[in-house]
């Protein structure tokens, strides 16, 4: 009777653990499908959101991998200058992008991080639950373990783009109110320098 009392206090660990490890690996995809249409920006004012509409449209049921490769690409990959630009327009032009300069090695590093993450979660989702005996004791508390240290993981990848989210977000304020300023009317006027 004691080992089935213990196999299902294990058991019920398990769940525990799988539902937060499911939980947060949820959340990591929200936080890359939120950021990524604001990562990159460019049109008239009548344009931007428009395109950010649409780039919010393409992610909306894009895969977790898909999401990874998108939010890599533009924070540590492709640069502002990269994009074409209009050679004509007859409204001013806007372009916005947030990337992170860092070194080849450390670019794939993270890219190797982000995708692990990936795989963990599919093998988690797809395999793990699957394969495991849930009337084993010893079974549930290995997996618990694992999922122990892959929360550790994932929350270690959370909070660095919750970092990045924030920065950006402080970023794109203080943007907005510089758009808002007199300053920048007199700038956009040719009024900046003659005094």
């Amino acid at each position: 009777m004691q080992s089935t009392i213990d196999s299902q206090t294990a058991r019920d660990e398990l769940f525990r653990r799988i539902g937060r490890n499911v939980v947060n690996f949820q959340y990591f995809e929200a936080t890359l499908r939120s950021m990524i249409p604001a990562l990159y920006m460019q049109g008239t004012l009548k344009e931007l959101q428009a395109k950010q509409d649409d780039v919010s449209r393409k992610h909306k049921k894009a895969a977790l991998g898909e999401l990874a490769n998108a939010f890599h690409e533009r924070v540590y990959g492709k640069n502002l200058e990269d994009e074409a630009l209009p050679d004509e327009t007859s409204e001013p032009t806007f372009a916005f992008s947030v990337s992170l300069e860092v070194t080849q090695e450390r670019a794939a590093q993270r890219k190797r991080a982000l995708m692990s993450l990936v795989v963990e979660r599919n093998r988690l989702i797809h395999q793990d639950l699957l394969n495991v005996d849930l009337n084993s004791r010893e079974e549930c508390e290995e997996l618990s373990a694992r999922l122990d240290e892959q929360y550790t993981r994932i929350r270690r990848h959370l909070d660095y783009l919750n970092s990045l989210r924030t920065g950006f977000q402080e970023l794109a304020s203080e943007f907005g109110r510089l758009l808002e300023s007199d300053e920048f009317l007199a700038l956009l006027r040719g009024e900046c320098g003659e005094a």
